[in-house]
Formats: C-alpha cells, structure tokens, sequence
C-alpha cells in the first residue's frame, strides 16, 4: 500500500485557506514538509515508527474499515511536524490588556490615591494625589476611556516581539498543542472514513502518546507500550475535547506567512498569552456590571 496515501489525501481534501490582503494562503499544506527533516526530527525526539506500528495495530482491528498504517505513520509524522515544530510567536501583554486590567481594578476597588512615577536625570521622581475630587477624576476618567480604548480593530492586533520565536513543543502547555494535533487527526478519520468512531478516537490517543513519548511502561515483549486501556484513551479524547469547547485551553489564534529578513516566507502560530486571557475576560464581566449599575 502506497504509505504516502493519507497524506496526499488530507492535502486534497483538508487544507485551509485565507485570503489576507488579496492574496490566498495555505496554512496546513503538509506537503511542504521535507520527509527526510521529519523522519531525522522523529529520530532526534525518539519517536520510533516500529512503537507507532505495534499500538496502533494492536489496538485497531476493523475489516470494515481497514487502515493503511504506514500511510497513518506518514500522515502522523507530517502533522507533528507541522503542528509541533513551527515557529510560535506568544501574544505580548500590550496597551489593550494594561487598559483592561487597571479598568477593572478601579470597578473593582475603587481609587484613594494615585501616584504618578518619573526617571528624570537619573533620579526616580514621584507625586501623590490625594485630593478626594481629583483622584475620582482620574478614576472617572480612565473609566471613561474605555469606548475608545477597546475597539474592534484594538482588540484583534496583538502585540508580540517577533525575535522571541520559539519551536511549538517548547511551549509550555503541550496540552494546547495535543489538541491541535488530535484535531486534525480527527478531521482526517471523520472525512475519510464518513464517521469517527470510538476506535479511531483511540488510535488517535494511542498516535499523540506515541509521538508525546507518553504513559509508557517500559518494556513489554521488548517494546515500549502504552499502559493505558482503550476505555481510558477514549476518556482522555473526549476530556479534552471538552475542555477545548468550554474554553479551557490556551488559544491558538491564526497562523500566518511573514517574510523574514529577506528569507522565503515562514509560516508561524500566534498564540493567546495566558496572562492576556485572563485579563481580557475579567475585563468584559466587570464591564458587563459596570453597563449595568450605570442603567440603573
């Protein structure tokens, strides 16, 4: 059987695109993937296609709807490739979020003093106010600003230091990047085979723990194998699956292609800073409050 099968089929049939300033970008081709840089990388993290081989077969079985493993190993060498190994770029903690976070503080907790800071001449300078009617204007007025602070257009630019680009897997919450993972894996089984169903959410657990090098005892019949039951790895599918619909990961933005000192254009994914998450939602429930004590 053809072992590049699959992967020719998720580029004809599973690729997204968008138009970004008049031109159409692709942003999961996975057949730009170097197949000798992916197979050296798998071999550099330890990720062996004989384990792959051994959990994948041993836990799938279906006359009815066979798979071509090889194919599957390709297709999943490919995708971690491109889902583990571009460039991320986390948003930055900016202006908007800075706005929000000192908006809701003040709804919170009001203001009995202010206090303004200056380095001048190489000397730390400061002024307190703590008139009552002026610091409440300063409270009222950065309350105030909120309509042209928090627009549209403010709240889709992030910012974000492009020279701090780092690999996916060396993100800190590898949770996020599972479910990308399992995502497309999951887009795969449901338009090849018209249905995903709860052996192939199991093979794909059993592909992401192979390929995170993770639940292993370390030996049995002289493999590494995955101790855990395929009821379990079908608990696991679905928990995070739930917790990416209830909003529980760290968000993964968009993707885009740059041009970077004049080399060929690079694809990367911008992810949502945690802190920035945080702070942007505490924000639109205090305002939400605010809206609603000042209607009163």
């Amino acid at each position: 059987m053809e072992e590049m099968e699959y992967v020719k089929y998720y580029c004809e049939h599973l690729l997204e695109t968008e138009v970004i300033d008049g031109e159409e970008y692709v942003f999961n081709d996975i057949s730009r993937v170097d197949d000798e840089i992916a197979e050296d990388n798998a071999k550099k993290l330890g990720i062996k296609k004989d384990v792959f081989l051994y959990e994948v077969s041993k836990r799938y079985n279906s006359y009815t709807q066979p798979l071509n493993y090889d194919a599957l190993w390709k297709l999943s060498l490919y995708l971690y490739q491109y889902i583990y190994l571009t460039p991320v770029i986390y948003t930055e903690y900016g202006m908007v979020d800075e706005y929000m976070e000192l908006f809701t503080f003040i709804a919170k907790n009001g203001l009995n003093k202010v206090q303004f800071y200056a380095y001048n001449n190489g000397k730390n300078k400061s002024v307190t106010i703590n008139n009552e009617k002026l610091v409440d204007m300063i409270a009222t007025y950065i309350i105030n600003e909120h309509n042209k602070l928090i627009t549209e257009d403010s709240l889709k630019n992030f910012d974000f230091d492009i020279s701090k680009i780092k690999a996916s897997k060396d993100v800190d919450n590898t949770t996020t990047l599972k479910y990308a993972f399992i995502q497309e894996l999951s887009k795969f089984f449901t338009k090849k085979f018209g249905v995903l169903t709860t052996p192939m959410k199991v093979v794909i657990m059993t592909i992401v723990m192979v390929f995170n090098k993770e639940s292993f005892n370390k030996k049995e019949r002289s493999k590494e194998v995955i101790r855990d039951s395929d009821d379990t790895l079908d608990m696991k599918y679905n928990r995070l699956m739930s917790d990416a619909k209830k909003d529980r990961l760290i968000k993964i933005m968009h993707s885009h292609e740059v041009g970077l000192l004049d080399k060929d254009p690079m694809p990367f994914t911008i992810m949502m800073n945690p802190k920035t998450i945080k702070i942007r939602s505490e924000y639109f429930e205090m305002l939400k409050k605010y809206r609603k004590e000042k209607e009163r």
